[in-house]
């Protein structure tokens, strides 16, 4: 499970609609989720592995910084806005899937709501994921890892066209 955060919950908060009442559990667990699905699918295991270490040593410079700074931190926002929508809005209880309203009072979700504010936000990361595949394809020769062997346990680098 990964330790290493590409993005801090402020940041996340500061560029979406999320209050700062939202627990940050649910934050914290949405960025390494859309980080270890979305972001090592569109970087490869390699790449991401190697962004990762530069953050945990503090050495993200050159290249590697503009990449994380200028297209993965775009993308993973959203990524982990979408992913934390679920659990922020929906909460399963003893009683059901319900929506909270605060307090101790929940009501039942509103379906159709629920489904447009998450495909807003699904249409933001692939929009951001998009420049990101189109910023490693027209630069693959600057980040060597792309182009590295993987085991059968690691992701190679996904950044075809796909969110047309």
């Amino acid at each position: 499970m990964t330790t290493t955060f590409i993005i801090s919950e402020t940041k996340l908060r500061d560029f979406t609609d999320l209050n700062n009442n939202v627990d940050s559990l649910f934050l914290k667990n949405a960025v390494r989720i859309g980080q270890d699905i979305e972001i090592q699918r569109i970087l490869g295991t390699k790449l991401y592995k190697r962004i990762l270490s530069d953050i945990d040593a503090s050495t993200l410079t050159g290249n590697y910084a503009t990449l994380v700074n200028d297209y993965v931190v775009d993308a993973l926002l959203f990524w982990a806005y979408y992913y934390a929508i679920e659990d922020i809005y929906v909460r399963p209880r003893n009683n059901g899937v319900l929506r909270a309203t605060g307090g101790e009072n929940s009501e039942s979700v509103d379906l159709n709501l629920f489904n447009v504010k998450r495909q807003s936000a699904k249409n933001k990361a692939e929009w951001y994921s998009e420049k990101l595949s189109e910023y490693l394809i027209e630069n693959t020769n600057t980040f060597p890892e792309l182009n590295e062997s993987t085991k059968l346990y690691e992701d190679i680098p996904d950044y075809s066209v796909q969110y047309s």
